[in-house]
């Protein structure tokens, strides 16, 4: 599945970023990425910086979801969520990207590059979610599925 499959497929819903907002940014991503020693796969990064205008992402995930851009408030920016994630001293083979009642959903790095799974670290348990309607193969995969929950 691409992005432009997604688009077809929720045509009827909005885009992700709202047009108000100070769009995602490379310069900030790319500090991101220095500071907090993380890896984000292509999709996500395709996401941040082409597809956010174009692509729905659904009501669910777009709560606590983390944008790369410095200006954005803390509840939409994803310097908050990787700062949290790093606080809390969680497994530095996952990198965050959305944040919902202690629970994070990260990029499962331990798999070959471009693309990572996307996870859950539930604080509960201290690991990864082990339900497997809580992971999904790619980003692109977890917008999706999540999608589909929503209806």
């Amino acid at each position: 599945m691409t992005f432009e499959d997604i688009k077809a497929k929720y045509s009827e819903r909005e885009p992700a970023f709202p047009d108000h907002l100070p769009k995602p940014n490379e310069s900030d991503l790319n500090d991101l990425i220095k500071k907090y020693n993380c890896k984000f796969p292509k999709s996500f990064i395709d996401f941040q910086l082409k597809y956010c205008s174009e692509v729905p992402l659904g009501d669910f995930s777009f709560d606590g979801f983390g944008w790369a851009n410095k200006e954005l408030g803390p509840n939409l920016n994803l310097e908050e969520i990787l700062k949290d994630y790093s606080d809390l001293k969680f497994p530095e083979h996952l990198t965050p990207f959305r944040y919902d009642n202690g629970d994070f959903w990260c990029f499962d790095n331990r798999s070959p590059e471009p693309e990572f799974p996307v996870v859950i670290f539930d604080h509960n348990s201290n690991d990864i979610e082990s339900d497997p309607n809580y992971n999904w193969t790619n980003f692109i995969d977890w917008i999706d599925k999540t999608m589909e929950n929503e209806y």
